[in-house]
């Protein structure tokens, strides 16, 4: 069969498949109103996850990290460069940078002459260090002392250690405190009440005060930066390369996580969910199509028989009841992506939403459509084929 009539016979069936489809409407209704149904769930529900995705990113962000921490695998006495940290401290999502290293988490503490001794970690920072982490200086010397290179020997107490320690005033000056069997200066208390609350347990030391007092290099030296919700990572690469460039610190980053693989759960579990819906109605609305057309081969079947009497092939009476439910599947696919779109719309327009879909998704549940109602379609169309003309006169 040459190209051009294989058109034209193509041309044909598919007006018999139209011509049939609109002399029957209340058939037709009842044949596309299941698939109807199906692509309108599927489109409306993953619509709306889509942008119920998009919301619920803009609440994560207010909980993603704000904090990067790297770590120095390799210890040092020097601390981390001023220069890296600088260069830091200049991003526009970075508020502040600092270190706070833990540089023993148990270390006897106590007042000189004091029988018990107690547990507390040491830290060592700077004042970026305590601006970063959000830990404030509540009494005594400020932050910025904790930067004075020439400032050995001193210390502030967090302030449950203070009360643990009995020191009524430890930012009085005439405190002292004995770490590990050497004394420092008590100048200040501390506080941090957010996610550092171990501060407010802690002796506080600037790095110069340990390494001359300890003689340590500590156990976990750390830098910190504050950032804008969201930005962890990406400054979080950008300090690995200005903190320490040569690697002679072997820094890590240990960030905490910020949330996003429980963000792209929800998401793909919102979207699944949309889906499953459409689909499990997009099934029933196959069924539906192979009940209508069951039935409507069943009350054809004179038409049926004399179109086989006039010359037609079972071949092309199966087909024309196959391109019936494709048109009918075409059309449900079709009104019921609008009909999902509207819904999805109006949703979205009542709760103050920004409408999202995906742009392939209305292709997508159109091709559905066709293909449930094909499917649907199948069986009927081999009992249409296999209708004979003298059977379908007696009826």
């Amino acid at each position: 069969m040459s190209h051009g009539r294989r058109a034209t016979e193509t041309a044909r069936l598919l007006a018999d498949a139209a011509a049939s489809l609109l002399l029957r409407p209340g058939h037709t209704l009842g044949m596309i109103s299941g698939i109807l149904l199906g692509v309108a769930s599927a489109v409306g529900a993953v619509t709306i996850a889509d942008t119920q995705q998009a919301q619920i990113d803009l609440r994560f962000d207010l909980q993603r990290s704000g904090i990067v921490a790297l770590e120095a695998t390799t210890p040092t006495r020097a601390g981390f460069p001023a220069d890296g940290i600088a260069r830091v401290a200049a991003l526009d999502p970075v508020a502040a940078v600092g270190e706070l290293s833990r540089w023993n988490d148990r270390a006897t503490v106590a007042q000189p002459g004091a029988e018990d001794d107690l547990l507390a970690p040491v830290l060592v920072a700077d004042r970026g260090g305590l601006d970063a982490t959000g830990t404030t200086v509540v009494a005594g010397a400020p932050a910025a002392a904790l930067d004075d290179p020439a400032a050995t020997g001193t210390a502030w107490l967090g302030e449950r250690l203070a009360a643990r320690l009995g020191l009524t005033d430890p930012a009085a000056g005439t405190g002292t405190v004995v770490v590990d069997g050497v004394p420092f200066a008590v100048v200040g208390t501390v506080r941090n009440g957010g996610s550092f609350g171990y501060v407010s347990g802690a002796v506080l030391l600037s790095r110069p005060s340990a390494v001359a007092g300890l003689r340590t290099t500590g156990n976990n030296v750390r830098v910190m930066a504050k950032v804008r919700p969201g930005s962890a990572a990406v400054v979080a690469d950008f300090m690995l390369a200005a903190v320490d460039p040569t690697h002679r610190l072997t820094l890590e980053n240990v960030t905490p996580p910020d949330g996003e693989i429980l963000l792209g759960d929800v998401g793909g579990d919102l979207r699944r969910v949309g889906a499953a819906l459409g689909g499990f109605i997009g099934l029933v609305g196959m069924i539906t199509v192979a009940n209508t057309l069951s039935l409507s081969v069943y009350q054809r079947r004179r038409e049926l028989g004399l179109r086989s009497a006039m010359g037609w092939s079972r071949r092309r009476i199966g087909l024309l009841v196959l391109t019936e439910s494709g048109l009918a599947g075409a059309v449900a696919g079709v009104l019921g992506s609008a009909l999902g779109v509207a819904a999805a719309a109006v949703w979205c327009r009542l709760h103050g939403w920004e409408l999202v879909m995906a742009r392939e998704l209305p292709l997508l549940v159109v091709g559905g459509a066709v293909l449930a109602s094909l499917a649907g379609g199948l069986l009927p169309a081999v009992r249409a084929a296999s209708t004979s003309p003298l059977a379908a006169m007696r009826s």
